[in-house]
């Protein structure tokens, strides 16, 4: 787990298999807002605010060693996550953008990008991705869907955040030029110009001021067979919508190829109340090898293991 704030990654181990944590042990520290996390080939891989770095695995004392630096990335400024993520021997990260709606200087800001595992042969994969925060592979469809964070200042209702199927060559997907299906920004788009005519449109659009972050596809058998071929999502919640939203884990269904079958539907929800007041923030969700949801919660600062009781 990713520790941002404390420059840290930790292991959080249950050797009993009690579904509780036993102890909190530091893998790598010294590290600047680390976000994401892979492990390819045996390395455990590491994307920080400006860099991505690989460490040799101990997993018998849950330890990186050895750091190599990959690439470095778009540092200080804006959006600071990077999400790391391996896919068909090629490493893909995201970057998220500089400012709330701009035109980059840096090509590799509002961008996945695609390297080589040693972090070579670089070349932006997906941009117009104003911050792509989860990412994983669709398994229907090998390919990678990214959660996206709409820009501010437009209205509690606009635009929509969006879940994005980068395909099998990636493209342009519209920030800043456009929003939603092709809608033109006026500050950034003249009337008649086309510059949203060939934007690749969203394969979900949810809630404005969500912050949808942690992204994943639900294949397993701990849950009832309702919940396989989903998309479950982690909203983070609005920092300045008039009414406050999100806060909740949401779920989308799929049919067997792997497409969206509905729009969002509420799966957790309990952080915040009537008045907008939060008990917790949720950032985070993964599926472990038993097919069970644990959620990781940035503001209460614990991780929720989630079962289905029978």
């Amino acid at each position: 787990m990713s520790e941002p704030d404390e420059g840290r990654i930790v292991a959080l181990p249950d050797s009993k298999h009690t579904g509780r944590a036993e102890r909190s042990a530091v893998v790598v520290d010294s590290l600047t807002e680390p976000h994401g996390l892979a492990f390819y080939q045996g390395k455990l891989y590491i994307a920080e605010r400006d860099k991505v770095r690989s460490y040799d695995w101990d997993e018998a004392n849950l330890r990186g060693s050895n750091p190599k630096l990959l690439t470095d990335l778009p540092g200080r400024g804006g959006h600071s996550t990077r999400t790391v993520l391996f896919h068909k021997d090629k490493m893909y990260v995201s970057a998220g953008s500089s400012c709330n709606a701009c035109v980059e200087k840096d090509p590799r800001r509002a961008t996945v990008m695609e390297f080589n595992p040693d972090g070579t042969n670089m070349k932006i994969f997906a941009k117009g991705l104003r911050n792509a925060v989860g990412m994983a592979v669709n398994p229907k469809t090998d390919s990678i869907w990214v959660t996206v964070n709409g820009r501010d200042n437009l209205g509690d209702d606009l635009p929509p955040e969006v879940i994005n199927d980068l395909g099998a060559s990636g493209g342009d997907f519209g920030w800043p030029y456009c929003y939603g299906d092709r809608v033109p920004d006026p500050n950034f788009t003249k009337p008649g110009d086309g510059r949203c005519d060939s934007v690749i449109l969203p394969k979900v659009k949810m809630q404005a001021h969500s912050a949808p972050l942690g992204l994943a596809f639900y294949e397993g058998t701990a849950y009832p067979a309702e919940y396989r071929n989903n998309i479950f999502v982690a909203f983070h919640g609005s920092w300045n919508r008039s009414v406050p939203t999100g806060d909740k884990v949401v779920r989308v269904k799929l049919d067997d190829k792997g497409q969206p079958t509905s729009s969002t539907e509420d799966f957790i929800t309990g952080w915040q109340d009537a008045r907008g007041r939060r008990s917790g923030r949720p950032a985070g969700i993964v599926f472990g090898a038993d097919g069970t949801m644990y959620v990781s919660d940035d503001q209460a600062g614990v991780i929720y293991r989630v079962t289905y009781q029978r």
